[in-house]
């Protein structure tokens, strides 16, 4: 732009640009440059500033701009002390520049017109227009602080042609270089942070990283610039103090007072720190912000630079500091301000011995714990550790830590102060609280029967405080829910009966449990209805980790009946930061993965399911990574993957019922007899079989989980020859249906069901178009399939096979894809699903087929031939044939090498192509899972056999 207007003028034209941005920007470097520019291509140059003392002095920028010839030719003219001397100077300003350019292009540049006076910022605004056909360029700056009659001036020269630049902060980018440039090296993440407090100033970034260099703060470690030192530069504290002695003693209290309460601050705040009114201080903002060291947004004033505030805060005596902000963290408190900005003041305060910087962690503490308990744990965990062990208070301090650990979901840290407390003898009162804390970390962690007798001898105290009361009812009923102990609905029941007696989270809790045991009895609407209400009632998305979610409960309810859309609804009101790191949090990843398996996205299943254990495992909460395990063996039965589902079992953190299992029903109760009986056969199966049709007559609703639960039991005790086993699940999923006609899923699980126990195409058909989950369609036209090739229609079977190998094909089900293969080559119908890609080299391991690989991956699990034929649907011959194949393309002779090389694959990371068996491989050694799975044995299901004669096939 500015190199533009210098050619122009060069020939004949002049123009004018205006340059300005907050002080330190490089405004005057811009200046500098251009003036060095215009001085080498022959411009007669006028450069020169304004400045505060040269206010009192008309045209002071200009005059001194102009300098020689021009100051002599007018010391000694009477026409300079004249009345209308304005004019006067005017006149011969304009004369001289005429002259001037006449001669040769002329550079007129003028620095810091905000401190130039009136005359001055006339004569600016008439004399480019005056000059306007001489060749004359006008460069003028200003700085946007602190505001003045330039900025108007410049707002008309802008509307009058002007071209105007506004400088803008360094982006991160060009500050990270200029850190690489002095350094040698790329900053670290903490170099970068701390010159990110410049806000991209170039002036102080550069002050930054002189200092750093003065002070030897930087080293070079592993290729990354890193500091050394945790404190600013000695520069940019000197910077800040000589910015601050340059203000009024009010304002620099103002500010000093202001860096403590944090980077932004209300006004309001800073008054009543320093005991007066903002009123009383609009004269020390407005200062503040004619420095430049604060700025105004929409509620509230920020330090423009943070670098800045830091200086000023550390240049505070420590003492003082500490004082100040216990009062800030003290006045938050007692508004009802935000906790975790409270609780970030008083733990910066807080020191040993200090009793009334304890008490204010006490009470602090206690205040968050309901609503921030992430904070409440940090402020208790402080008082804990600034105070004696032997002291009056180290029990009670304890205790509550105890309590907020638990509430933030730290169960670990919380579990070793109970049990290091409990260990000892104690007054009833923290012993009952104690125990109460317990409950909640046993019902998290996966011991829900030693939850429920901790919250029990809590209970049994007579006259318990009501709070400590209503908190072990909570925990007891989530316990007893998880236990589906009949205890829980007489307890319910009892709260329910004089809600007035008992706490909002009580009551939510003994609302969930109602409908929990109703849902299971079959009342489906009457749960749903129950839940709903606790939803209603509560307080939506609670971050105590002790309380109940009703919320998420509805959420995983709609997922059974398949209103994924409500459900999903729900949880993205629920994703909130209140459920981080807290067992919520996990369960809320559970019911996701349960709605993508649901709709057949099995790697989204996968990736929220593996989501929900790694959260789970963190925080202890292993009731809630045994859900997840069940979940991710649903899944990784889904894709055909048995080993990885039964490692899966085998490995989970906690065994039997538990609270969490509320978010994923059906999948804990049949993940390890589905795992069981596609490993083992159905035989294997049939004591679970029965033991599950048993639960059905009292607890019908846990056929509502999955709308493929209900056939695969029929289906499993029909291959095992018990036709009233498969009659009887039959039976309570039409009675289901037949009391809730609402809810399609019901009504083609049902379909499906008796389609299979009568041996009704029609039934079969039905639930193959009316299925809500694409794998349970396909499951059922699988079965309408196999049904009519057992009648001897072979094109109606190659028909609705084609649909099952559709459908299965778009979830991923693998296992099921190759089982359908199988059966369409039993009916004369040959596909080629494994293709070899046209580059495929002709050694190595990357030369194997698919088909190759997935028998090397069965092969190197110690699978056998007939084994890996089974397992792949292939015949043993075909097996046979892939193994020769192989040693002949990786130049090995026995099973022993081909295992040492598939290790090495999976360690390095399988291929494109590599199946999922060798991705289960890979992930049972990384993740040191326990294979104590016995071998796989399969009995094929012919379809010429019957249903009756028809092997169970995973999950449908």
């Amino acid at each position: 732009m500015i190199d533009d207007l210098l050619r122009r003028a060069q020939h004949g034209a002049g123009g004018l640009v205006l340059v300005d941005g907050e002080p330190g920007i490089g405004k005057s470097l811009l200046l500098r440059h251009a003036v060095d520019e215009a001085a080498e291509l022959g411009f007669s140059l006028a450069a020169g500033a304004a400045d505060q003392l040269g206010q009192a002095i008309p045209f002071f920028a200009l005059r001194a701009a102009l300098r020689e010839p021009f100051a002599g030719l007018t010391a000694e003219d009477p026409g300079r002390d004249a009345p209308d001397a304005a004019a006067w100077w005017m006149t011969q300003i304009r004369a001289h520049l005429e002259q001037r350019a006449a001669a040769a292009p002329v550079l007129v540049c003028l620095d810091d017109l905000h401190w130039a006076s009136t005359a001055t910022l006339a004569a600016v605004r008439a004399l480019p227009r005056d000059l306007k056909r001489h060749p004359v360029v006008w460069l003028l700056a200003r700085s946007t602080t602190p505001q003045s009659g330039a900025d108007q001036m410049f707002d008309l020269l802008e509307q009058d042609g002007a071209l105007r630049l506004t400088l803008a902060p360094l982006d991160h980018g060009a500050v990270a270089a200029m850190l690489t440039d002095m350094f040698g090296a790329p900053p670290d993440q903490a170099l970068r942070d701390l010159a990110g407090g410049a806000a991209g100033n170039p002036a102080l970034v550069a002050e930054l990283i002189g200092g750093l260099r003065d002070d030897h703060a930087v080293r070079v470690t592993g290729g990354r610039a890193a500091l050394t030192s945790t404190r600013l530069p000695r520069r940019i504290h000197h910077l800040a103090q000589r910015r601050l002695d340059g203000l009024d003693k009010g304002t620099r209290q103002l500010l000093v007072t202001a860096a403590v309460l944090g980077p932004a601050f209300r006004l309001e705040d800073a008054a009543e720190m320093l005991g007066q009114t903002p009123a009383t201080l609009l004269l020390p903002v407005e200062e503040a912000m004619d420095a430049a060291i604060i700025t105004a947004e929409k509620h509230t004033f920020a330090f423009r630079h943070q670098l800045l505030r830091r200086a000023v805060g550390e240049m505070i005596p420590p003492p003082a500091c500490d004082a100040l902000h216990r009062q800030y963290g003290e006045i938050l408190l007692s508004r009802g301000e935000s906790a975790a900005r409270a609780a970030s003041h008083l733990l910066q305060a807080a020191h040993p011995g200090d009793p009334a910087a304890l008490a204010g962690l006490d009470t602090a503490a206690a205040q968050t714990l309901r609503s921030a308990p992430q904070t409440a744990a940090d402020l208790a965990l402080r008082a804990l550790e600034l105070t004696a062990p032997a002291g009056p208070d180290a029990l009670g301090r304890a205790v509550a830590a105890a309590e907020a650990l638990v509430a933030a979901g730290r169960l670990d840290q919380a579990a070793r102060i109970c049990h290091d407390l409990l260990a000892r003898p104690l007054p009833s009162a923290a012993e009952d609280r104690l125990r109460c804390a317990l409950s909640s970390v046993l019902c998290a962690g996966g011991q829900v029967r030693e939850a429920t007798e901790e919250a029990r001898l809590a209970l049994a105290r007579p006259q318990l405080p009501r709070e400590v009361r209503d908190q072990a009812l909570t925990t007891h009923l989530q316990a007893l829910s998880g236990l589906r102990d009949d205890l829980a609905g007489s307890a319910a029941d009892a709260i329910l009966a004089a809600p007035a007696q008992y706490d909002s989270n009580a009551i939510a809790a003994a609302r969930l449990t109602r409908a929990v045991l109703v849902w299971d009895r079959g009342r489906i609407n009457d749960g749903l209805e129950l839940l709903r209400d606790a939803a209603r009632h509560g307080s939506g998305i609670s971050p105590d980790a002790r309380e109940a979610q009703p919320l998420l409960v509805l959420a995983a309810a709609l997922a059974d009946l398949r209103w994924s859309s409500e459900a999903e609804d729900i949880l993205r009101a629920a994703d909130h930061p209140d459920l981080q790191d807290i067992p919520a949090q996990a369960a809320l990843s559970i019911v996701r993965a349960r709605i993508h398996l649901a709709a057949g996205r099995l790697a989204e299943a996968g990736a929220d399911a593996q989501a929900a254990l790694a959260v789970a495992r963190g925080l202890g909460a292993h009731g809630y990574a045994a859900t997840a395990h069940n979940v991710l063996a649903v899944i990784e039965l889904r894709r055909g993957d048995i080993a990885a589902a039964a490692q899966y079992l085998a490995s989970r953190p906690a065994w039997g019922p538990q609270f969490a299992d509320i978010y994923a029903r059906a999948e804990t109760m049949t993940a390890e007899a589905q795992v069981t009986e596609a490993r083992d056969g159905p035989a294997a199966v049939l004591g679970h079989l029965r033991r599950l049709c048993a639960d059905l007559e009292a607890r019908p609703g846990l056929l509502v989980g999955d709308p493929a639960v209900a056939p695969w039991l029929a289906r499993a005790a029909l291959a095992a020859g018990d036709r009233e086993l498969a009659a009887r699940a039959a039976r309570a999923a039409q009675a289901l249906a037949d009391s809730h006609p609402g809810i399609p899923a019901l009504a083609a699980a049902t379909a499906h069901v008796q389609g299979l126990a009568r041996r009704d195409a029609d039934g079969l058909a039905e639930a193959a178009t009316q299925h809500p989950d694409p794998w349970a369609r396909a499951s059922a036209a699988e079965d309408l399939g196999v049904l009519h090739g057992g009648h001897g229609d072979r094109e109606q079977a190659i028909h609705h096979l084609k649909e099952a190998l559709g459908g299965y094909r778009q979830v991923g089900a693998d296992r099921d894809q190759a089982r359908i293969r199988r059966r369409l080559r039993q009916l004369g119908i040959r596909r080629r699903h494994w293709t070899t890609p046209a580059d495929r080299p002709v050694t190595g391991w990357d030369s194997l087929t698919d088909t190759e690989q997935a028998v090397a991956g069965l092969v190197a699990e110690g699978l056998n031939n007939n084994q890996v034929a089974a397992r792949m649907y292939i015949s043993t011959h075909t097996v046979a044939h892939h193994l020769r194949q192989v040693f002949r393309k990786l130049s090995i002779a026995s099973r022993v090498e081909l295992t040492r090389i598939v290790i090495e694959q999976a360690a390095d990371g399988p291929t494109q192509s590599a199946t999922l068996t060798m991705r289960a491989t890979r992930d049972a050694r990384i993740l040191g899972l326990p294979r104590d799975f016995g071998p796989v044995r399969h009995q094929e299901r012919e379809l010429t056999g019957g249903l009756t004669a028809l092997d169970p096939r995973q999950g449908g």
